[in-house]
């Protein structure tokens, strides 16, 4: 079975089938030939635990996967999404108007750096699923949709971690998924801008396999005490999603 986090990762379907391990119920549509999502967003979404009627906001929303999960099983949320990419902005418009969330989220076509919050009114809970390879590693895709979203052309971690630093409340929750090996750059974001991780949780293929991702769950000025959660594990040794995996997206 392919790896998640191969170059072929992205799911190949419209809408999500019945069969799918994720929220059967939501109609995603997505671009045919750009960027389209991997399960990483699918996991994030499946970790942010909110009261049920916080303010939350998806830096960098893609077609809007995070906002609709998240607002499927919370329906009292406000969601802001901000997209910097004209095409991926208009897909997640269509999803949620597809899906009937329209009086839940709100989608801005903008870029974070140079976002104004509404009535300067903060979030309880940002989260992000960042571009994370750095300009001079790997192959950058010819297709610029793909580029902006996987190479920090347009935004680096720091400086999605300093926009995270002025839309949120003190004591707000920053959660952030991004790869195990670059978990040095964003702790050190992190600290530099008063946020302390609270909750890691490393992310594996397959046991026995070091971990390709992590989530890092962090409060603005908050204390320094940390939880260390069970790894994830998403493909058992048989090539079939984990129980631990599947558990994730069971409301």
């Amino acid at each position: 079975m392919t790896s998640p986090w191969s170059k072929k990762s992205g799911l190949k379907l419209e809408k999500f089938s019945a069969e799918a391990p994720f929220h059967p119920q939501l109609q995603i549509s997505q671009p045919e030939k750009g960027y389209r999502f991997s399960i990483d967003p699918l996991i994030l979404s499946s970790h942010i635990h909110p009261k049920g009627n916080e303010t939350v906001m998806d830096l960098g929303c893609g077609c809007g996967i995070i906002p609709l999960a998240l607002a499927h099983r919370y329906p009292n949320l406000k969601i802001t999404g901000i997209e910097i990419q004209e095409e991926l902005y208009t897909f997640a418009r269509r999803n949620i108007l597809a899906n009937g969330f329209e009086k839940n989220i709100q989608i801005f076509h903008d870029d974070i750096k140079h976002f104004k919050l509404i009535e300067d009114i903060r979030a309880d809970i940002i989260v992000s699923n960042p571009p994370y390879k750095k300009l001079g590693t790997g192959r950058i895709n010819p297709g610029t949709q793909k580029a902006v979203a996987r190479h920090e052309t347009d935004l680096d971690i720091d400086t999605l971690v300093e926009c995270a630093s002025r839309f949120i409340k003190d004591q707000g929750l920053l959660s952030i998924i991004f790869p195990f090996d670059r978990l040095s750059d964003l702790t050190l974001a992190l600290s530099r801008y008063h946020f302390y991780p609270e909750f890691i949780r490393h992310v594996h293929f397959k046991a026995g396999m070091k971990a390709r991702r992590v989530i890092v769950r962090s409060i603005k000025k908050g204390t320094r005490q940390c939880y260390l959660s069970p790894p994830l594990f998403i493909y058992t040794l048989e090539n079939k999603f984990t129980e631990d995996y599947l558990s994730l997206f069971r409301t």
